[in-house]
């Protein structure tokens, strides 16, 4: 039925989104460690280490509540909220992450040979299809009020 294709849909956006989260980490952990700047690499720099550090946080978290969300599917036991929230959630982290992998290459960020800009395009269209992080806030925030934000609104005249 629809519902079950919806929500195998969204379950799989999910596992994207952590895809071209680590892809992003990844990128620039090693442009990190070669990219040198005043005579030492650039992984050697406190910010550089803080924003590593939160990323591999982000893709920690993401990879956990996934695992959550697969143990319930196996358990029969998963929801059109759940996979919403998580769907919300690894769509904004991912987001962020190859926001932040983007300007940590700074000019090569841009360019196809490191990968980043190509993820970066490619997670705005993840966080699109399947319901924007907007639709899965309405889902979520239905479920957790007993109230559906969907019902249209008549124009007042």
């Amino acid at each position: 039925d629809t519902e079950k294709v919806l929500l195998a849909s969204r379950f799989c956006v999910a596992w994207e989104s952590i895809g071209a989260a680590i892809a992003g980490y990844e990128t620039a952990l090693a442009y990190a460690k070669q990219r040198k700047q005043f005579g030492m690499p650039l992984a050697a720099f406190q910010l550089i280490q803080y924003r590593l550090s939160r990323m591999l946080a982000d893709i920690t978290d993401m990879l956990c509540m996934q695992l959550r969300l697969s143990q319930l599917l196996d358990e029969g036991e998963y929801s059109m909220p759940r996979v919403a929230l998580a769907k919300m959630h690894h769509t904004e982290r991912a987001r962020a992450i190859l926001a932040d992998a983007r300007d940590m290459l700074g000019g090569n960020g841009i360019l196809l040979d490191y990968h980043v800009a190509r993820h970066l395009c490619d997670i705005e269209a993840i966080d699109t299809y399947e319901g924007t992080d907007t639709v899965q806030a309405l889902i979520v925030g239905r479920d957790i009020t007993g109230y559906s934000a969907f019902v249209p609104v008549a124009p007042s005249h």
